[in-house]
């Protein structure tokens, strides 16, 4: 709880001063790229996490592998958390920071569960109607799972709309369970 409470914060900051220079689009941006640089090379992970290597070593390597992918801002805040002995929170500080954004920008996620890919025109009827449903611009955030055999599952927020078959079977399933066996009846016999 503490973690999220921190991360919050953080973002809430970095988003002020975003919003603030006008370079909103830019920070997160340059957010997402260096958490996935730091989320898909575990050695730089784990350089950037260790405790026995010195905060100046860890900023150097930083600045040299982000080069000039990061404006000063973002390089600023990344000193800052390592400053802090807080790096460990930057993924969080993203997801907390993109949700501001996205709630500055009137947009809303939604996550799309399905057993094959969406074709894009899919995709786009999909936006369209969750867009009028919410009244917000949509982002798709799409997951295969093939254990839901055909169908889409979205969820937007807390709200989810389950259209799969996998979920209709269950349905059906439950509705057979809850149905009473009646004796037959004969015809004509009393």
């Amino acid at each position: 709880m503490l973690s999220g409470a921190l991360a919050r914060r953080y973002a809430q900051a970095l988003f002020e001063l975003a919003v603030e220079t006008d370079s909103l689009d830019q920070i997160q941006e340059e957010l997402q790229g260096l958490t996935e640089l730091v989320q898909s090379n575990t050695e730089v992970e784990q350089v950037l996490y260790h405790p026995h290597i010195s905060l100046t070593e860890k900023k150097s390597l930083m600045d040299k592998l982000v080069g000039d992918q990061v404006g000063e801002t973002v390089r600023n805040f990344l000193h800052l958390l390592i400053d802090r002995r807080r790096q460990n929170l930057l993924p969080l500080i993203v997801r907390e920071f993109t949700q501001l954004a996205d709630d500055k920008r009137q947009v809303i996620e939604a996550k799309v569960l399905s057993a094959v890919s969406l074709t894009p025109s899919q995709e786009e009827r999909l936006k369209k109607e969750l867009s009028r449903l919410t009244g917000k611009d949509v982002r798709l955030v799409s997951e295969l799972r093939p254990e839901l055999i055909g169908g889409v599952m979205v969820q937007v927020g807390d709200r989810v709309f389950d259209g799969t078959v996998a979920h209709s079977l269950e349905r059906m399933r439950e509705e057979l369970r809850k149905t009473p066996e009646k004796e037959p009846q004969g015809i004509g016999v009393r």
